[in-house]
């Protein structure tokens, strides 16, 4: 009989608990989590975006994002060099990946657009890129070029979008990879061409260079 009578006080006493103080051990709770999240994965990407911003007006010497070009076509090539080279990557990857297509776009030793950009490369006189002769590799290694349709496209597709529509807007972004203009993914072995460059930083799979 005692034994029920504790029993039943212990449950009054849990349901008669003040709300609020269990809604401030929730968010409590919460806050932990989030704080958690924000700071073990992502420390180093925090410490980068925490640099000051890098104006990207003064490198902009033969780029104007108003000039008479298909500005949905430039859009549609940005996504598909994301796709194809950061598909699998998170979001800041993703972004990383359009920060160094813009820096070779605004860079007088790249083309000035960026379809021009991403299908730099050597090309038969069919039009066809020669294999392996391409600055992203995935236009030239020979398999397709097509997209697979699905969420992870779309979400893609905004991204390029917004990233394009910010740049013509000058709504300048800061740019993660710190000017970056190469990269390359950190289970291969360094390019020869990285020793003449500065490694900038490594985001997700993807080591930059300036």
């Amino acid at each position: 009989m005692l034994k029920i009578l504790a029993t039943i006080a212990i449950g009054l006493a849990f349901i008669s608990y003040p709300v609020e103080i269990v809604h401030k051990q929730a968010t409590a709770i919460t806050t932990a989590k989030s704080t958690t999240r924000q700071v073990l994965p992502a420390i180093t990407l925090k410490q980068h975006l925490e640099t000051p911003t890098i104006s990207l007006g003064a490198r902009q010497f033969h780029w104007d994002g108003n000039k008479a070009v298909d500005q949905q076509q430039e859009i549609e090539c940005l996504a598909k060099n994301i796709y194809f080279e950061a598909a699998i990557e998170s979001t800041a990857g993703k972004l990383a990946v359009a920060h160094v297509t813009h820096n070779r776009v605004v860079n007088k030793n790249f083309p000035n657009t960026y379809c021009k950009v991403v299908y730099q490369g050597r090309h038969h006189a069919s039009g066809h890129p020669k294999r392996d002769q391409c600055q992203f590799s995935w236009y030239c290694d020979g398999k397709h070029d097509e997209p697979y349709q699905g969420r992870n496209w779309e979400h893609i597709q905004d991204l390029a979008q917004w990233y394009y529509v910010s740049h013509v807007r000058n709504q300048y972004l800061k740019d993660i990879t710190d000017g970056a203009t190469h990269y390359h993914a950190d289970y291969i072995d360094d390019p020869r061409w990285s020793k003449y460059k500065r490694k900038t930083v490594q985001i997700d799979r993807h080591i930059f260079y300036r």
